[in-house]
């Protein structure tokens, strides 16, 4: 009997865990595979789309300032009547400043090569100085401006997002460019302020895979997509194509990307999530289920050691050398009181009796009725 209960409580608990596993596990995999679904076609495009409508209103402004300076009259009468007198564009430079809040406005004559500022000439760009490459560059641009990331010569070389506007006179003539800046520090915080909103990672490059922008938590020292591990097999691809979605699995992790490319910025906005932080909530849950089915299993198994044991008592007694009257056949139980056969078994099992009479018993007390009984019985 105690080989057949270890083996009932060992059948009992395998099955259990078994089970209990099994389904914890397959419901930690279809969540996991539900997630990563959710996350590739839902929810990094939708981030993407949300921070790319949030650039264009936070990095547009910017360039819609360099557009109209670049449109204005003034300013184009201003150069073709020989760039006097000199204090007006400088007041006029030093009024966008101020209006719009950025950090510099400036424009550079074509004519003179002078590079005008609120504070008047901060100096005369030449092609030999590789800090003026930017606007012989901008010279020979097809496109009407760049956004161009640069020290600031006139604000103690602070890095700078430049919007480089080509002003043209009334004849179609290149006759200079203009703009304003931001610090980097300014759209930094912005992106900071994204990637704390939406919990992932924001970053931009440009068409070569180089980093133009990122926010502080940025890993210092990497400068292109190739110096990203897990992102960098994914370079050329990302390059290709104006927007995609992309996952790689990156130590034990599975990395997901969303890319856009935005043409007001000739840059791509790249949107990244680690997947093992949305993931967590998931592992957590499956080690409480986990627990859960543990308590469980010790709550039946003791529940199912408990039943056996009653039983097995109730059997027990039924064990060994039962005392029983040689003539009227009563048992004596534990507590020394005689008892009828029946009632005996019924205390200690679950037998339940019903009275009839046997054959023998049926010829010697009731031998006038013998046959009949029997004949009935048959």
């Amino acid at each position: 009997m105690g080989r057949k209960k270890q083996n009932l409580i060992l059948i009992v608990s395998l099955l259990l865990v078994v089970g209990f596993l099994l389904t914890s596990l397959i419901s930690f995999f279809v969540s996991r595979a539900s997630l990563r679904q959710q996350i590739t076609d839902n929810s990094l495009p939708l981030t993407s789309d949300t921070v790319y409508s949030e650039i264009q209103r936070d990095l547009m402004k910017p360039i819609f300032i360099s557009s109209l300076m670049a449109r204005n009259t003034f300013l184009r009468d201003w150069v073709l009547n020989g760039e006097q007198p000199p204090a007006e564009i400088r007041h006029y430079l030093k009024e966008i400043q101020q209006r719009y809040h950025t950090v510099t406005s400036f424009f550079v004559s074509e004519k003179s090569r002078k590079y005008y500022y609120p504070k008047g000439i901060l100096k005369q760009v030449s092609n030999e100085n590789e800090r003026d490459r930017w606007y012989f560059r901008v010279r020979q641009m097809k496109e009407d401006y760049e956004i161009n990331i640069d020290a600031d010569l006139a604000n103690q070389d602070t890095m700078t997002i430049f919007i480089n506007y080509r002003v043209f006179d009334y004849s179609g003539n290149f006759i200079g460019a203009t703009g304003v800046g931001l610090t980097v520090n300014a759209v930094t915080s912005m992106l900071d302020n994204y990637q704390k909103k939406y919990g992932r990672n924001i970053y931009f490059i440009d068409k070569n895979g180089q980093l133009t922008l990122h926010g502080r938590n940025f890993t210092e020292g990497i400068t292109s997509l190739a110096d990203l591990p897990a992102i960098a097999p994914l370079a050329k691809r990302i390059l290709q194509q104006k927007n995609g979605s992309f996952s790689v699995e990156y130590q034990n992790s599975m990395i997901h990307l969303n890319t856009r490319f935005i043409p007001e910025f000739n840059w791509y906005l790249l949107v990244e999530q680690n997947e093992a932080t949305a993931v967590e909530g998931i592992f957590s849950s499956l080690m409480l289920n986990l627990l859960i089915c543990a308590v469980l299993t010790l709550i039946i198994l003791f529940l199912t050691n408990l039943t056996i044991k009653k039983y097995q008592s109730k059997i027990d007694t039924l064990r060994g050398i039962v005392p029983i009257c040689a003539y009227c056949k009563k048992i004596r139980d534990d507590q020394g009181y005689w008892n009828q056969v029946e009632s005996y078994v019924e205390k200690y099992t679950d037998a339940e009796f019903s009275h009839a009479y046997c054959p023998d018993c049926i010829d010697i007390h009731f031998p006038e009725h013998a046959d009949a009984i029997n004949h009935r019985q048959d």
